[in-house]
């Protein structure tokens, strides 16, 4: 056991080495047999293990930053690999600061290792590079040697490392010749491709005028790199293998093997050498170092590309760069089918774009959001869902970097400007559209084709934002003046007069553009309308009046407004009609939620009501706000059929967002931070109805009772009532009541008792009806039977003759009096008063715990409790919290509880007294539902509340009737 212990201590990750308690379970034995094999053969602890590692890259981060925080310290630590928390940091930075002098055993060693400063050095690369090394220190003059991997994996660069270490041999001069040919560039002309490598003498070839060298001549003693060697001809394989084989070669135009060249010949090449290069060349090459991927780096690894490639575009363009973590995630998860050199192309063009944003509005650092990534990453991330544990390692926070290098130094007067005149015109609109496509490489047909799609959608909405006239004459005269805002309002008069229902809040956003149109003019800026054709087309009534508009304002200005511009104008009347803005048929449907729940609740709904109305998308449980922001937005787009959008999450965060989704998408957007089957199912069926309103149905929708966070909801019923009914009139109807309420019944459930007289008003049927209308009427009691839609009648004889008829009749009914189901799942054992929990962890561990312990459930119920309370709080009103975990991790369903003696903080400011802990199935409805009647009983949660023994608890929960 001693040999595999050793063996698992040395390959084991030297940043976090194996615990005790994890060697014993890869060995399969106790934790004491393996601490003593330790200690028999020296072997130093885990800790003892990391400490030199982790002190050394501790001294290095204090070099450059000595008052770096313990949270960025950590973090720093973290980002390289530690898993380290910050109470352990903590430590280590103190016993480091304590010394006076770095230790000689963390000082980096004197002699520079080219190879070290490549990432994945003692990682992915460790294998490779040992290759290269002995490749180069192999006597004579080293190891021939072929770089096999995929495009863009650092071939050439670690030839270019090879070539660098060489100069600190013996085999090899410090002034080593180095070149580099790649064979692809000639591949298309053999000829010139050998006459390259070998030289030729006068007259080889027509052009051939004198004699010339070639690499190989010019390598002699030192190194020649050949990129793409699958791409050499057979012929100079063929001549390659004798100079590799004997040292000689000849020129182009030569008959005999008469010169002399010793060099190392690297290789490199994409394709299978056994397909590609002729035997007898590859075995004169006794080197093979084959690259990983991209994506057989380690997280680690790749963190450190996209890190690098960011710091030598910071430095390019000599500004601080912000990277969101959202950008971290998503490079560090996409698919980079081109590798490190597809990665370093993405980052170029993300740089790009976040240095064109800064540029135009005049910032010095340069922020980096998710939208600045090429199209196809932001696809493929939007419709990735999965959870990977390491990359959220990397990416939970955003990526600084040279922050100290520049200060930003925003102009304030610049930023003071009225809201107003930033409002973007259509001409800002799509010029920065067109830059930001143009950077993308997107071909000119593409643009003009995607620019009208957009600009639509931009139409539609600058229709939809709500103006009041008052404010806006007065700031627009201000800003464009008297005599263009009356000159829009008769422009408006104008269209008025061709077209229908035009609707008078054009008047702002018309003058905004028709100003801006101007001024173009003046200014000599040229107007492309790419979708003028097809407005002239699809919207020839407001073409036609946008015509005389244009007509009018070349008169008022004495200019001539080109085409193009009425095709804009023409787009505003468009969009601008009261028909287009009343025009409703249904309220969307969008279903968020963490994990893999959104679209099961979306298609139950669906399915139950006969449509395909809701639509579901599922989170990665990582996701930052703002990536749930991206991905929500096209979901919202696809929902909405012209009455807004109700969104159904279960993350708190989004309810902020409602806002955001309106202003980018001009849809109507409600969104309540909750969600369960049976709300889904409700808020479809609304939204079908014609008459709903978003506003009526996401008020409802949020009012509505839920146990916040669980997937378990209350039921909604009307309010149970009994109508005591008599002939003689409401007074006698009333002592019968009175009666009910002192002799017959001890009220368990808010049951109401309604007096009424047979002669009223209006008819009994029709009183019957009212009170039936917003209540369910168990039964009516009285001196004579109205026959009521078959509802239970008792005379007044049988109730006074105490026949418990109307009691009968209530257990009839259902939940008025019954068994309280509780009890067959409440333990005495399971039932805690607690004094000494300070946090709400402490509480979850105990309680779970117990029920691992009394084999309630799995071991992995735990987690999935933990998991629960990240997607919604489990907090109900006075001080109760109902957290529980995932169905499948129950064998023998229970609900544990506990009763603190002092409250303790549960979720935004929320203090909690009392935690039922639900390990309940989906079968456990009844219970859910009694518990929940139960504790919104009169007094039963300050009893509950009062309790000083589990036995007490244990009573109240399990004998009060229902």
């Amino acid at each position: 056991m001693i040999n595999n212990l050793k063996n698992i201590i040395e390959n084991e990750d030297s940043r976090n080495p194996h615990t005790d308690i994890e060697l014993a379970e890869l060995l399969n034995t106790f934790r004491e047999n393996i601490t003593k094999l330790r200690i028999e053969a020296s072997i130093p602890d885990s800790r003892t293990r990391r400490k030199k590692l982790i002190e050394y890259e501790i001294v290095n981060i204090l070099t450059k930053q000595p008052k770096i925080s313990e949270r960025k310290l950590t973090e720093k630590l973290n980002a390289y690999g530690f898993i380290i928390a910050r109470s352990s940091v903590n430590k280590y930075r103190k016993d480091v600061q304590e010394k006076l002098f770095v230790p000689e055993v963390l000082k980096p060693k004197e002699e520079v290792d080219p190879f070290e400063d490549l990432i994945g050095s003692n990682d992915s690369l460790k294998t490779q590079i040992n290759q290269a090394k002995a490749s180069i220190l192999y006597p004579p003059m080293g190891l021939h040697t072929l770089i096999v991997g995929p495009s863009g994996s650092g071939k050439s660069f670690v030839a270019q490392k090879m070539y660098e270490y060489s100069k600190t041999t013996k085999n090899f001069k410090e002034n080593v010749r180095f070149e580099i040919f790649n064979c692809a560039d000639y591949a298309e002309n053999p000829q010139l491709l050998l006459s390259q490598l070998f030289g030729y003498v006068k007259g080889a070839f027509t052009g051939a005028t004198e004699d010339k060298k070639g690499l190989v001549e010019l390598c002699d003693g030192g190194i020649l790199f050949l990129d793409e060697i699958h791409r050499l001809p057979p012929e100079g394989q063929e001549i390659l293998f004798y100079l590799l084989d004997q040292n000689l070669y000849r020129r182009l135009g030569e008959t005999e093997l008469t010169r002399k060249s010793k060099l190392l010949l690297i290789g490199a090449t994409t394709e299978d050498p056994s397909k590609t290069l002729l035997l007898t060349f590859r075995r004169r090459i006794p080197i093979n170092i084959e690259m990983p991927s991209y994506h057989e780096r380690t997280t680690n690894e790749k963190y450190n590309f996209i890190k690098m490639f960011f710091e030598n575009e910071s430095k390019r363009v000599n500004k601080p760069f912000k990277i969101k973590r959202d950008v971290i995630k998503s490079l560090l998860s996409y698919s980079c089918k081109g590798n490190i050199g597809q990665l370093k192309s993405d980052i170029q063009a993300t740089s790009a774009k976040g240095f064109l944003h800064a540029t135009i509005n005049q910032k010095s650092k340069i922020i980096i959001n998710f939208q600045d990534l090429p199209k196809q990453i932001i696809g493929e991330i939007i419709n990735k869902n999965n959870f990977d544990e390491e990359v959220y390692l990397f990416s939970h926070t955003d990526l600084i970097i040279n922050e100290s290098d520049s200060k930003e130094n925003e102009n304030k007067e610049m930023r003071a400007v009225s809201v107003l005149m930033q409002t973007e015109t259509i001409y800002d609109f799509i010029e920065n559209t067109y830059k930001t496509m143009k950077l993308e490489n997107y071909t000119e047909d593409n643009i003009k084709s995607i620019l009208s799609e957009r600009i639509d959608g931009e139409m539609q909405r600058l229709s939809k934002i709500s103006y009041k006239k008052e404010m806006s004459y007065e700031i627009l005269k201000n800003i464009i003046g008297t005599e263009a805002l009356e000159a829009t309002k008769k422009s408006f008069q104008i269209a008025d007069k061709y077209l229908s229902n035009l609707d008078s809040k054009l008047i702002f956003p018309l003058a905004i553009h028709l100003n801006s149109a101007i001024n173009r003019f003046f200014s000599n800026k040229v107007t492309i309308n790419p979708n003028l054709n097809n407005i002239k087309q699809e919207y020839k009534e407001e073409y036609k009046a946008a015509t005389f508009i244009k007509e009018f304002i070349d008169g008022e200005y004495d200019i001539n407004l080109p085409q193009d511009e009425v095709g804009f104008i023409a787009m505003y009347l468009k969009n601008f009609k009261e028909d287009m803005q009343i025009k409703t048929t249904k309220i969307g449907v969008v279903v968020l939620s963490h994990g893999n729940v959104a679209k099961g609740m979306a298609d139950v709904a669906n399915k139950l009501l006969g449509v395909d109305h809701a639509l579901g998308l599922e989170m990665d449980l990582t996701d930052s706000p703002n990536l749930m922001l991206e991905k929500t937005i096209p979901l919202v787009k696809n929902a909405d059929q012209g009455k807004g959008v109700l969104i159904l999450a279960d993350m708190g965060s989004l309810i902020l967002f409602g806002d955001i989704i309106s202003a980018r998408t001009g849809i109507l957007v409600r969104v309540v931070g909750r969600v369960d089957t049976l709300m889904v199912i409700e808020s479809v069926r609304r939204a079908l109805l014609p008459e709903d309103t978003l506003d009526n149905l996401a008020d409802e929708i949020d009012s509505k009772k839920f146990l916040t966070g669980s997937t378990f909801v209350s039921p909604i019923k009307r309010k149970k009532v009994i109508v005591t009914l008599c002939l003689t009139g409401e007074g006698a109807a009333k002592v019968l009541k009175n009666y009910i309420e002192t002799s017959i019944m001890d009220f368990d459930e808010d049951i109401e008792i309604v007096p009424m007289g047979f002669f009223s008003t209006e008819d009994t049927s029709t009183a019957l009806d009212k009170i039936g209308h917003s209540n369910e009427i168990v039964a009516i009691v009285g001196t004579i039977n109205p026959n009521y839609n078959n509802v239970s009648f008792v005379s007044a004889e049988d109730l006074l003759s105490k026949s418990n008829k109307l009691l009968h009749i209530l257990n009839s009914k259902g939940k008025i009096y019954r068994e309280n189901t509780l009890k067959n799942y409440i333990d005495l054992e399971l039932i805690h008063i607690e004094n000494n929990f300070v946090t709400k962890n402490d509480v979850l561990d105990r309680m779970t715990k117990k029920l691992i312990k009394q084999q309630k459930v799995t071991g992995e119920y735990i987690l999935s409790v933990y998991k629960r309370e990240t997607m919604g709080n489990t907090f109900l009103e006075g001080g109760i919290a109902i957290p529980h975990g995932e169905s499948k991790y129950i064998t023998q369903p229970a609900i544990s509880i506990t009763k603190l003696a002092t409250p303790i903080l549960w979720e935004n400011n929320q203090y909690v007294s009392l935690i039922f802990l639900l390990a309940l199935t989906e079968h456990n409805g009844k219970e859910i539902e009694d518990l929940y009647k139960l504790l919104y009983k009169d007094n039963i949660s300050q009893l509950l509340l009062e309790s000083t023994s589990n036995e007490e608890i244990h009573s109240i929960l399990t004998k009060i009737t229902l």
